[in-house]
């Protein structure tokens, strides 16, 4: 048998637990604190361990887990990063009824022992610059359709023009922000011709094909279904013998800002997009519902973007796909 060891990390704000699990089942638990001092405290512990053989598995947490992730990476330690909803039917499985931090860890490392994910690999300096434009662009739309909805129903002068000063900083704010996040795509030779691409689907405009190169490191899919799954936009069946038979929905086991990113771009190519037309028109002859039509055609176009991307080539509307004719 393979001498593995699993080193599960259950991350939180200011600290995180740690559980090593040999592959004969020995286990071993501490606690750090969520620093660059608590990670070489970490890398002190494993002391004794061929770093080799150490396989870290955690969750994606955003800016708690990052910084331990990118330095055990750096330090030569092989990195997964696991959905948490595996995880945590992985510990339905094992009748945990308790949840802890400690127990977390363990089952973290349990499930790395045992499904051996695959490695997760830190994204460019400029995918991340990106993404954390992309995350501030996000919440000055918010600010702005915040401020847009107390315009129209405000009454008194004072206020209302308060609110216009507002919205014309936010409105500056965004334009600059918008402008920076396109150089930073151009100032990349891959993100640049991604970009390209991206922009050459009919559905997809700039400010999307932005948002999806933030959102999605193309080159870490091997295929469309793979993409799909990442966004949660696959479906979903609940039937249980003959009795029970729930209508189909999408998973929602994914990326909620991808999605989000996908609904306008698959509004416009259900109209515009000669392809996905088609295909809408078609899921509409079999009296499917707006919502799984659109649904549907969000898949499609991530997959046909995905697909794109990664043979390098431009979208031709006049080329039969496969990718575009099959669900």
């Amino acid at each position: 048998m393979e001498n593995r060891i699993a080193l599960g990390l259950d991350v939180s704000k200011l600290s995180f637990d740690a559980c090593l699990i040999w592959t004969g089942g020995k286990t071993r638990k501490s606690k750090f604190p969520n620093t660059l001092q608590g990670f070489k405290e970490l890398l002190n512990w494993l002391h004794g361990s061929d770093l080799g053989q150490v396989h870290a598995c955690l969750e994606p947490t955003g800016v708690y887990s990052r910084a331990l992730a990118k330095f055990l990476f750096d330090q030569g330690i092989r990195v997964s990063q696991v959905n948490s909803y595996a995880v945590q039917c992985h510990g339905r499985s094992k009748n945990f009824r308790s949840k802890t931090d400690s127990i977390d860890a363990y089952l973290l490392g349990d499930y790395c022992l045992k499904e051996n994910p695959p490695n997760w690999e830190p994204p460019t300096q400029v995918h991340s610059a990106l993404r954390e434009l992309q995350h501030r662009l996000t919440c000055l739309d918010e600010m702005i359709r915040q401020e847009e909805n107390r315009l129209e129903i405000v009454e008194t002068k004072l206020v209302r023009e308060d609110i216009e000063d507002e919205l014309g900083r936010l409105y500056v704010r965004r334009k600059r922000l918008e402008g920076s996040a396109k150089q930073l795509v151009k100032s990349d030779v891959t993100m640049a011709a991604n970009f390209a691409i991206l922009d050459s689907i009919i559905g997809i405009g700039e400010k999307s094909a932005i948002r999806l190169l933030a959102y999605v490191q193309f080159g870490q899919f091997e295929s469309g279904r793979q993409v799909g799954c990442f966004a949660g936009l696959t479906p979903r069946d609940f039937e249980s013998g003959t009795s029970i038979h729930k209508k189909a929905r999408i998973s929602r086991i994914g990326s909620a800002e991808l999605r989000a990113a996908m609904y306008f771009p698959a509004m416009v190519a259900k109209q515009h997009n000669p392809q996905m037309r088609e295909f809408a028109e078609r899921l509409a002859r079999k009296n499917k519902p707006p919502k799984v039509i659109t649904c549907a055609v969000m898949r499609k176009l991530l997959v046909l973007a995905a697909t794109l991307i990664r043979k390098q080539e431009l979208y031709d509307p006049n080329h039969c796909s496969l990718i575009a004719s099959k669900t």
